[in-house]
């Protein structure tokens, strides 16, 4: 399992400074208790209206950048202390908000893997000082659908064709969103099978209970297995910009946020407010 360190009181704003340093160098921290029950309980509940709601993904973990589409979701990005454990971790002054995200994990799934990956390859974005906080509404093991990473592996320097198991070919991924496939197959480094040399690698986990945070670097390899247990697996993601994010477009990138809705020039540090708002730290323009 990987090192798990006390939050403190339930509700804090800040990482404690071993956090701080599990952070930088696993690439990844558990912060316990990190959402209060109340907020938990709040966010359960929009989950379920929004999966409900038409044009919705229906559970697939593809329902993203609810923020800017629903005031509740809105709520959770900008009234809770989420923004600022980033900043603690990635020792940034000022975090912006790229997009949310839902992850339901069926009920009896239990070959429905997610497979090692970066979210690097998958982002518009560049810099390191980008991070994601996966925040569990039910309770959930590893061997039940948990995170698990690849503990120092932000660190390789490393960008990883992403892999789908079988539906992986330039035609699949192209299928995803266009030219995905494309922008996968220019890329050299090849995920293997990590769980396989222990020697190697080390393999951390997080069984994790409502409320408890995972924060992590979009760097770091990481996958969750199926979920074989008679309860749907919930969690809401938020992915995070810092200081250093530079807008990074090319063909195939996640088109989540594209090139047709900023002007920012390529390269540039991310500083649209509009697109990207400010959640923590000051803000880069007046009201």
């Amino acid at each position: 399992m990987g090192e798990e360190i006390g939050a403190g009181a339930v509700g804090r704003a800040r990482l404690t400074e071993a956090q701080r340093m599990a952070f930088r160098r696993d690439g990844v921290v558990k912060v316990p208790g990190a959402v209060d029950g109340s907020t938990v309980g709040q966010m359960s509940a929009a989950v379920e209206r929004w999966l409900a709601s038409p044009g919705s993904a229906g559970g697939t973990g593809m329902d993203r950048r609810v923020y800017a589409r629903d005031d509740a979701f809105n709520a959770f990005v900008f009234g809770t202390d989420l923004a600022a454990l980033a900043a603690d971790a990635l020792d940034s002054e000022r975090i912006r908000i790229y997009f949310d995200q839902i992850f339901v994990k069926p009920a009896g799934a239990a070959e429905r893997y997610f497979h090692w990956h970066q979210d690097q390859p998958f982002w518009p974005i560049r810099g390191s000082q980008v991070a994601s906080t996966w925040v569990a509404l039910t309770p959930a093991t590893v061997s039940t659908s948990a995170l698990e990473f690849v503990a120092g592996s932000h660190r390789w320097d490393k960008e990883f064709r992403p892999y789908f198991g079988e539906r992986s070919t330039t035609e699949d991924l192209n299928r995803m969103w266009p030219h995905f496939g494309d922008r996968a197959a220019a890329l050299d480094d090849r995920i293997e099978a990590f769980e396989d040399h222990p020697d190697r690698f080390d393999i951390i986990g997080f069984d994790v209970e409502p409320g408890d945070v995972l924060l992590f670097s979009y760097r770091i390899v990481h996958r969750s297995r199926g979920n074989p247990t008679d309860r749907a697996r919930v969690a809401v993601s938020y992915r995070w910009l810092g200081d250093d994010a530079l807008w990074a477009p090319v063909p195939g990138a996640d088109p989540v946020i594209g090139p047709e809705d900023t002007a920012m020039t390529p390269g540039s540090r991310i500083d649209d407010d509009a697109v990207f708002p400010v959640v923590f730290g000051p803000l880069t323009s007046a009201p």
